[in-house]
């Protein structure tokens, strides 16, 4: 979630998926065997990526010749809507359900469409809340996600309420390090191969200003906030975050920095990015033109994820998703037209396992990993 600002919604529950007994049938081997292939293939694929991608080519080749054998295609979009379930790609899930449902009436089937569409409504308690989804990147010190970048992980330790073992440590390090890895496969995608992260860990400890300071959540006031965070900057040596990141970032020899502040707590994490702070008119193809640049360098990310064992999902995703946050990303699961748009990617919602989560045009468009920004149902602009 951003502060600009932002938070992150977490799913609570997980859904259980329909069983069904896999069908068999030679008549349609015989009419059309290159759908009964495609089919066959999809049945007894085991890995779920293989199986969606085979789901996807049988029923596009029953489209095209016509295969109109309602329990098979029922089995296939039931097979495709399971392994979307539980991956908690639950807008997909519904679609291939209502397919589904559509073919051949099932109460089973009704009553998931049901439950369904009840956790997305949970889901999309904040959706409405803004119209425009708002970019950022060349702002603050993480400009854009590309090149050499510093992450310097704090841990925050005032000695009462949050409190960090070396076991915790490591294991909130070493879920960073999956993170990254996702991250630079992502990119990747997008001809993106040039991102080296330069990592470091520092430890804010017990003193004066943060004992007396009060821990601070998502609901804060921005003072409360402000105040906590300039004791963990007081607790490391520095005036202000900005102030310590630029330090850092020196040493390290980068342009470009991150800040993690992480309370070993079980409340919703945010970041704090820097917008635009002036106007800078550029010569450029024989005339000028105005762009807008960011004097900023208050920005970082407040994570508030407690390490347990059995939440490294939870882990995974908050450490990812607020770090696109200071490169640029604005949420999309508050967008009010974004319900069907970009419904995997990782500002959106959150998917059971990060290498499900994926970055869309739009996300990748924000971190600078794209030129243009893309088609979307709601107007993309930059602050």
């Amino acid at each position: 979630m951003l502060l600009i600002q932002s938070g992150d919604k977490q799913t609570k529950t997980q859904i259980s998926n329909i069983n069904f007994q896999t069908a068999s049938n030679e008549a349609i081997g015989q009419s059309f065997p290159d759908f009964y292939a495609a089919y066959q293939k999809a049945v007894n694929e085991t890995d779920d990526s293989k199986k969606l991608v085979a789901v996807s080519k049988a029923l596009i080749i029953a489209e095209r010749d016509s295969v109109s054998d309602k329990k098979i295609l029922q089995q296939l979009n039931i097979m495709a809507a399971n392994i979307h379930q539980s991956r908690w790609h639950v807008v997909y899930a519904i679609e291939n359900f209502k397919t589904a449902q559509s073919l051949i009436y099932d109460r089973n089937i009704a009553d998931r469409i049901k439950e369904l569409r009840n956790y997305l409504s949970k889901m999309e308690a904040e959706r409405g809340l803004n119209d425009d989804y708002i970019a950022t990147k060349f702002s603050g010190p993480a400009k854009v996600l590309r090149g050499k970048v510093l992450v310097a992980y704090v841990f925050v330790d005032e000695g009462l309420t949050t409190r960090w073992s070396n076991k915790t440590k490591l294991r909130a390090q070493q879920t960073l390090s999956s993170v990254q890895q996702w991250q630079k496969s992502r990119a990747a995608s997008y001809q993106v191969n040039d991102i080296e992260f330069i990592n470091k860990v520092f430890v804010a400890r017990r003193n004066p200003n943060l004992k007396n300071s009060k821990v601070v959540s998502f609901g804060s006031s921005g003072a409360e906030i402000e105040q906590f965070v300039s004791s963990i900057a007081q607790s490391l040596g520095e005036k202000t975050i900005g102030d310590f990141i630029q330090k850092q970032m020196q040493k390290a020899g980068t342009d470009q920095g991150v800040v993690y502040l992480h309370t070993n707590l079980d409340q919703r994490s945010f970041a704090r990015r820097c917008g635009y702070t002036h106007k800078q008119n550029v010569f450029r193809n024989g005339q000028y033109e105005t762009r807008m640049i960011s004097q900023c360098d208050d920005e970082y990310v407040m994570l508030m994820e407690k390490v347990k064992r059995n939440r490294w999902d939870k882990m995974h995703y908050a450490q990812a998703h607020e770090m696109m946050h200071v490169f640029g990303a604005a949420d999309l699961y508050n967008v009010k037209n974004a319900s069907n748009y970009a419904v995997t990617d990782i500002m959106n919602f959150q998917s059971k396992n990060l290498l499900d989560s994926s970055v869309e045009p739009i996300t990748a468009y924000a971190i600078g990993w794209k030129e243009l920004p893309p088609e979307a149902p709601f107007d993309i602009l930059e602050r």
